[in-house]
């Protein structure tokens, strides 16, 4: 799979399938672009997820609508837990999920709710499980009323390209969000084949010191995946603050311009050569848009990343010095993304719920 070439020598440079990370502070590093182009070459069905507010990226592709499927193990209440108070539970508190998700056998967040409902009326109820319940039934009632108003889809059908899920209406929450990513990446592992999932935002869903509902299915992801030539692409402005179980499973990074010192120093890291190799942290810091440090088990290479939009000829020209990034620009006009025409079926298994 073609990525670009090699600055000062004009060399191709291609990768080979696999879980990847695109880093770069964003706007300046060429992030998106780099994915945008990769998901293009690769010729494989990819997803991405639309989280920020008036974002304008990923546009040549089908919007689908968002599917999710409800279950309530315990690992998956202890991550939506931690993403709405973004903190990590207590272990009194997690066993009280675990026992609770073992009655209700892990159907459904509303049968979770209805359980929790059930002990909170339980006349001998101790102030302990009463506190842990309550915090429970608070959480839960901020939650399923938003799924309430979604209208999802009961089957994940992708088409041929890039297809789009839209959650920029849930851009203020995160736990819509990460229940609807969580149940995508679930799907594609289970029954799917060559499927690209790209995670935006990475240390939103799956961030190093408290848990998400995302967090368990990524690991899952990407140490069985690749099995059936599923892989997730991770997009990250850095770093700090990601969870480092999933990336011990990359073997492709892809790693972009950085201003401040620790994650310049966190990049640095990522590069396995000898000191007196290794780039500087101004090389870091200067990096062009498209400019970026490959780092794969066989290679390290500074390429330039060809953008979709831009011929062979000037591509392998900007990396070779003879015409600026600068110069370049990207199409006004791109085809903007195409909607399913597949009629939303909405969840039968998050009724409305009288609070």
């Amino acid at each position: 799979m073609k990525l670009g070439y090699e600055l000062g020598t004009g060399e191709e440079v291609s990768i080979k399938p696999s879980h990847l990370i695109v880093t770069g502070l964003t706007q300046e590093a060429g992030k998106t672009t780099t994915l945008e182009s990769l998901i293009k070459r690769s010729k494989k069905r990819a997803i991405v997820f639309r989280t920020k507010i008036g974002e304008k990226s990923f546009l040549e592709g089908t919007k689908i609508p968002p599917f999710f499927k409800d279950k309530s193990d315990w690992q998956f209440v202890q991550g939506l837990v931690e993403s709405t108070i973004k903190e990590k539970l207590r272990s009194w508190d997690r066993s009280a999920i675990i026992r609770l998700c073992k009655q209700t056998g892990g159907s459904s967040l509303l049968e979770f709710k209805k359980k929790i409902d059930e002990k909170l009326e339980e006349p001998k109820i101790n102030n302990f499980e009463r506190d842990i319940f309550t915090n429970l039934q608070a959480y839960l009632e901020i939650v399923l009323p938003k799924l309430q108003s979604i209208n999802f889809s009961s089957e994940l059908d992708l088409v041929e390209g890039l297809n789009i899920i839209d959650l920029e209406r849930f851009s203020r929450d995160e736990e819509v969000q990460s229940l609807i990513i969580r149940s995508v990446v679930e799907e594609v592992l289970h029954n799917f084949k060559d499927v690209v999932v790209v995670i935006p935002e990475f240390w939103k869903f799956s961030p190093q010191k408290r848990g998400n509902p995302c967090k368990q299915i990524i690991e899952e992801f990407v140490r069985q995946g690749a099995t059936n030539n599923n892989f997730i692409w991770i997009d990250a402005q850095d770093m700090s603050g990601v969870d480092k179980t999933p990336l011990k499973q990359v073997s492709t990074w892809i790693l972009g311009k950085q201003s401040e010192i620790n994650e310049v120093k966190h990049t640095l890291d990522q590069i396995p050569l000898p000191k007196k190799s290794k780039p500087k942290p101004e090389d870091i810091m200067n990096l062009g848009k498209g400019e970026f440090y490959l780092v794969t088990i066989d290679m390290v290479t500074k390429t330039y990343v060809q953008p979709f939009w831009l011929d062979n000829d000037r591509a392998k020209k900007v990396s070779l010095g003879e015409i600026k990034v600068e110069e370049l620009d990207a199409p006004e006009t791109l085809t903007p993304f195409k909607v399913a025409t597949k009629k939303e079926k909405k969840v039968s298994e998050v009724p409305a719920i009288d609070f």
